[in-house]
């Protein structure tokens, strides 16, 4: 019992003085991630993707695209169910490997195999190593890539020391059977060659065990039996519990029958003293030795399997004691202050993994700049006042990757390049501040961790945060719910896409999608047990998240509106997305615009998919051509000629019809053609850039007339111009 308990206490010490990292605070605030940024739960329980992605990269941050994309593939469904099959058949072979080991030391006993190991255990234990042997590499390779992994982390450590524990009782198993045991077998087989019963002596009685073609031979009081053709003593065993080769006087006082039954076996001699030549005594001394440590082994390797269960606990990520302090706190206070805000927490999924308020409100990276200083009257926890997609990036790196290089987080980029009615207008800085930017998004700044006025409040889709992220995820899922299900609903984008220059949700609602909406909407799928959202099955129609993020057939979902556009419709002149100077998508149109097919392939048939294109297309060419391109060529002559000053922008009537013309009726015209709004496409954009046409071309006319009488003191006839 000693030599068992030692090994099993020097382990558990070893364990008290490692450092348990796996899933501690240490690993949340190294890269700013919750819970369920590697757990399927708050708990520390099973890995996701990024999970196993985050342990593939040796516990880095950030990780590479290249090592999340090869596990995924990794942990597909082909991929989960051969490990799920092999893992399984790896804890059999463990429960045979263990109830042979047991069998052997608790019922057989190794003393009692004095010439080796029987050939069905041998073959039993091979076959259960050898398997142990192969699914544990690969169930390994899945887990660990590379050495350093076995100690950066609890889980690894011990999964290091079982491998060395294996090892070991591979390696013992292996000399015992091809060397230990062949060495007493040949012993004995060698050393067996009676011809009267006086050889039969105390030394040598284990040589006639009934193995290797040797008779087998009980003793009782000194009396020699034959038992080798006996149906009950079969290869040398009776009943599993006793072993020919052996004195077995005393067992038979134990045993449910008495010495009588002797009387129908054969009675050979009678037991001499004396040396014999029986088996190598020292091969079977370290045969009994080694099963011994092999015993040992196993209890070891199974309290590793405790310990990872049941050991020491493996506190949540990111819940330091002040963390978890504060997070209880800030529940507890914001309940009674903010009701509203307590109850949307509490509606939220967010509240069912345990994100709590500490978890996006933390100062990320020590960066105290960021930290308000007037929330430490209230406790000494640093929180940051401005929440930004970084932030969320903890548990959603995806989507804050695709959001950080899409349209809508560079839009206030974007329009200070080719809105000039941000930069020359008639306006000023409160103007802008409670338009264009509430949606465009402000410069947040920070005056001691607190925002200043006018930069502050802000959930534009571009906001400058000041720790250099770009957006507010709280513009389409609304704090402090963060409903899915909102975000996938037009209202969601109607605050922002609406309005004379981009009258987006004005547009949809009068398309056939949005009237199938409003009839029908209320009974969809918003939410969905998979996380899927599929056509067909959970909506009938389109909303704006449908066309221009969600999966379908062939097409991921993405954060990034910029993909799937064929054109630039915001733009001046409409251009591909990678020729817009202002903003270069970075993408290709034609694959873009398959992937909107792909879309509209949901519900709609090919040919009538490619006919609306071919008519968004000539839509498209019909503005450049005969609207915008005569227009713009006629304001830069008049720039040219004089008749227009250029020092600021919109102090002349042309420069507000030009302005117009393609900011508000044309961008109308070529959204409602895109968007099948057949109202929006003609009447509030066709006709209203034509009406644009005429008043533009007949005040150029005019200031013409005007330059040349100041000129020559004459008023041209119509053949003048």
């Amino acid at each position: 019992m000693k030599k068992v308990l030692f090994p099993v206490f020097i382990i558990i010490i070893c364990f008290a003085f490692i450092s348990d990292t796996f899933a501690k605070y240490e690993y949340a605030k190294s890269t700013g991630k919750g819970c369920t940024f590697c757990h399927l739960d708050n708990n520390g329980g099973p890995l996701n993707d990024t999970g196993y992605a985050y342990i593939n990269n040796s516990y880095n941050y950030p990780i590479p695209q290249k090592i999340l994309e090869q596990t995924k593939e990794q942990q597909s469904s082909f991929h989960k169910f051969f490990k799920l099959i092999l893992g399984y058949i790896h804890i059999v072979a463990g429960f045979i490997l263990i109830g042979a080991i047991f069998y052997i030391h608790i019922i057989v006993r190794p003393a009692s195999l004095k010439g080796g190991l029987p050939k069905s255990e041998r073959i039993l234990g091979l076959t259960t190593l050898s398997i142990l042997t192969l699914t544990g590499i690969y169930l390994t390779q899945a887990r660990i890539n590379s050495f350093s992994q076995f100690f950066d982390n609890t889980f690894g450590f011990i999964l290091f020391i079982k491998i060395i524990l294996f090892l070991i009782m591979l390696c013992q198993a292996l000399i015992v059977v091809f060397i230990i045991h062949k060495k007493m077998k040949n012993t004995s087989k060698n050393s067996i060659k009676i011809t009267d019963t006086s050889e039969i002596t105390k030394d040598n009685l284990s040589s006639f065990n009934g193995s290797a073609g040797n008779p087998a031979l009980i003793v009782y009081e000194d009396q020699v039996y034959d038992v080798t053709d006996n149906s009950k003593w079969k290869d040398g065993r009776h009943f599993g519990k006793h072993s020919a080769g052996a004195d077995l006087t005393e067992e038979i006082k134990g045993a449910p029958h008495g010495a009588e039954v002797l009387s129908r076996i054969k009675k050979i001699g009678t037991i001499k003293e004396g040396t014999g030549t029986g088996t190598d005594n020292h091969a079977r001394k370290i045969f009994i030795k080694m099963a011994y440590i092999n015993l040992v082994i196993i209890f070891l390797i199974i309290l590793c399997v405790a310990l990872w269960h049941w050991g020491p606990e493996m506190s949540p990520g990111n819940n330091s004691p002040g963390a978890i302090k504060t997070g209880t706190t800030c529940v507890d206070c914001h309940k009674d202050l903010n009701p509203g805000i307590y109850a949307d927490w509490k509606n939220s999924v967010h509240s069912k993994v345990n994100v709590d308020c500490y978890k996006c409100h933390r100062v990320i990276d020590g960066n105290e700049t960021l930290a308000s200083k007037s929330h430490l009257k209230y406790s000494d926890i640093l929180i940051a006042a401005v929440v930004s997609p970084r932030t969320c990036s903890g548990c959603h790196p995806e989507e804050y990757k695709e959001y950080s290089v899409s349209k809508h987080a560079n839009t206030l980029e974007i329009i200070n390049k080719i809105d000039k009615w941000l930069q020359y207008g008639m306006n000023n800085s409160i103007e802008k501040t409670t338009g264009c930017y509430s949606c465009h998004g402000t410069d947040v700044k920070l005056v001691d961790g607190e925002p200043v006025p006018g930069t502050w409040p802000n959930v534009g889709v571009g906001r400058r945060n000041p720790d250099k992220s770009l957006g507010s995820c709280t513009s389409c899922h609304t704090r402090h719910k963060f409903s899915l299900a909102e975000a996938r609903k037009p209202e969601a984008c109607d605050q922002c896409h609406l309005g004379p220059d981009h009258p987006q949700i004005e547009i949809y609602n009068e398309s056939k999608h949005g009237t199938i909406y409003h009839a029908e909407g209320h009974e969809w799928k918003w939410q969905t047990d998979d996380n899927e959202w599929n056509a067909g099955r959970d909506f009938r129609a389109p909303t704006c998240s449908v066309c221009h993020m969600s999966a379908a057939k062939g097409v991921k979902k993405t954060h990034n509106v910029t993909e799937r556009l064929s054109w630039e419709l915001q733009a001046p002149f409409t251009i591909r997305p990678s020729e817009f100077t202002a903003f270069p998508a970075g993408t290709d149109w034609k694959e873009e615009r398959s992937k909107m097919k792909a879309i509209c392939l949901q519900c709609h048939s090919e040919t009538w998919t490619e006919e609306h294109f071919t008519n968004m297309d000539n839509a498209v060419e019909n503005y450049n051509t005969v609207y915008y391109t005569p227009v713009k060529k006629e304001l830069d002559s008049l720039y040219r000629s004089g008749l227009l000053t250029g020092n600021l922008y919109f102090d002349e009537p042309l420069e507000w019809e030009f302005y117009e013309l393609w900011h508000h009726e044309g961008r109308r015209a070529r959204m409602g053609s895109a968007m099948m709004a057949p109202d929006y496409a003609w009447w509030h954009g066709f006709y209203e850039v034509k009406h644009r046409y005429i008043e533009f071309f007949k005040e150029a006319k005019a200031l013409k007339a005007k330059g040349v009488r100041e000129k020559y003191g004459v008023f041209p006839g119509k053949s003048d111009f």
